[in-house]
């Protein structure tokens, strides 16, 4: 008979927080931030959500919680509702002086009497414990397997736990739990976390899974374990004595590519123990990567998305400057150019670049692109110059605000030898020396103007990073 607290919940799916919580906020002791209890939920995915809950639980128990109450500081943790599966803040003690109240008035230790006396011996559980058995006794790499035998810590605290089945691989030591009912999520980790400091392996075995059909518990076991779900039957059994190793029924996620988002699809296979990937460290044991293949189609499509954005933004920078030296100077107003302008602002304006409404009506910007083009290129253009030094000289009598641009872009183009060449007269030298001096006293009429950095970060991004810092350094911000 199934369980009421059943969910089928998507796990890409963002996570729920219920509508009135008691707990409205919590404060991130690792960020000092007051965090309202909805927002921080449903900023992750459902499965995300899940892990982030046994790190906090871990946090809580280790005595070095993450997360508190805002109103009384006691350490909270993520629960969820039963049936609806929306999550809220649960204090981990409460004695009445915090107006939140969030726990059922039977204590810790109640609640467990109550909800798991009688099933670690009912019959389901001593049959699947006895084919564990038999299927690890049939497998040489396993050593003496032992049932309901106490594991102790080897720290000196006494601490101890007793698995459904111990046993020692070839690998190393491991602990199989079997799980057919709900388990507390603060013993779940404090297992874990026992095996862990140990050098042990928790292998958690379900009697039976169905996707479609999962209590939240199982999914706390579910995404911990990289999406990999095992379970040990008559069939796997029967198959461990045949070949004489242990295997398992694996269950587990895949994940799909659809354009730019992912599905699951799941996947079941019976699987030799010896071929599993063996994660202590991070108390995993998994037949599949799953989290290996989610982020291999994750940066996949994030490389897509990023190559395609490169490929709008080169379009736009190219279409604008090609419209430039057509018609940047000396713009003629005919119903064509206009409606190619308004199609330039308006792409510019979704990348939050102003243009003015024409090109002729902002004098600086026209000089700056034209200027910083024209050096990109190593000759004139829209100017009828026959030589780059003669668009130095133009700025430096009519646009001194674009000298600091020009010099910058003479260096990232590298065309200070061909400025050299073109001074036969010297006359560009010495006027450079003079704006030198000039620069370095800060002169106000040669600082740029910082509302046009916008328009050249994205046309010539390798001279407005110099003239970024530039103005950084004259104590401006940049635009």
């Amino acid at each position: 008979m199934r369980h009421a607290a059943a969910i089928t919940e998507s796990a890409l799916g963002v996570a729920r927080a219920v509508v009135d919580p008691a707990i409205t906020e919590v404060i991130d002791l690792d960020t000092g931030e007051i965090v309202d209890a909805a927002v921080f939920i449903t900023a992750f995915l459902y499965q995300d959500l899940i892990e982030e809950r046994g790190r906090v639980v871990a946090r809580m128990i280790a005595g070095q919680p993450r997360l508190v109450c805002s109103s009384c500081h006691v350490p909270v943790y993520l629960v969820s509702r039963p049936e609806q599966h929306i999550f809220y803040f649960r204090h981990r003690h409460e004695d009445g002086s915090c107006p939140a109240q969030t726990r059922s008035p039977l204590g810790y230790d109640e609640i467990c009497a109550r909800k798991y006396n009688g099933l670690r011996e009912s019959a389901p559980h001593k049959a699947i414990k006895a084919l564990i058995l038999r299927s690890l006794d049939a497998d040489p790499a396993f050593g003496k397997s032992l049932a309901e035998r106490r594991w102790r810590g080897t720290d000196g605290s006494g601490a101890y736990r007793q698995p459904d089945v111990q046993t020692v691989h070839t690998s190393g030591a491991v602990a199989l739990e079997v799980q057919l009912s709900t388990t507390f999520l603060s013993v779940v980790v404090g297992r874990r976390e026992f095996y862990r400091q140990e050098g042990g392996l928790l292998l958690w075995i379900f009697g039976g899974f169905d996707p479609a059909y999962r209590l939240l518990t199982t999914d706390d076991l579910l995404f911990a374990n990289n999406s990999n779900v095992f379970v040990v039957d008559d069939e796997t059994t029967r198959l461990s004595e045949k070949c004489g190793a242990f295997h398992l029924r694996c269950h587990h996620r895949r994940p799909l590519r659809e354009g730019d988002r992912l599905r699951d699809q799941w996947e079941e296979r019976i699987v030799a123990f010896a071929d599993l990937v063996q994660d202590r460290d991070g108390q995993r044991v998994y037949a599949f990567d799953y989290a290996g293949a989610e982020a291999a189609l994750r940066a996949e499509i994030a490389a897509e998305v990023a190559a395609w954005v490169e490929t709008c933004a080169r379009n736009d920078r190219e279409d604008f400057l090609e419209f430039w030296q057509a018609h940047g100077r000396g713009f003629r107003h005919t119903p064509e150019t206009r409606a190619i302008w308004a199609n330039l602002r308006a792409r510019f304006a979704a990348r939050g670049v102003d243009l003015p409404l024409y090109p002729d009506l902002d004098a600086e910007a026209a000089a700056m692109v034209s200027a910083l083009l024209s050096a990109r290129e190593g000759r004139p253009l829209t100017w009828r110059y026959a030589k780059l030094v003669q668009v130095a000289h133009l700025l430096a009598e009519s646009h001194p605000a674009q000298l600091v641009a020009f010099g910058h872009a003479l260096k990232a183009y590298k065309r200070g030898d061909q400025i050299a060449a073109e001074d036969g007269t010297g006359r560009w030298r010495d006027r450079a020396a003079a704006i030198a001096v000039r620069m370095r006293a800060s002169d106000p009429a040669l600082m740029p103007d910082a509302t046009l950095q916008p328009l050249m970060r994205f046309l010539f991004p390798e001279v407005a990073a110099r003239v970024d810092a530039y103005l950084v350094r004259n104590g401006q911000q940049p635009g």
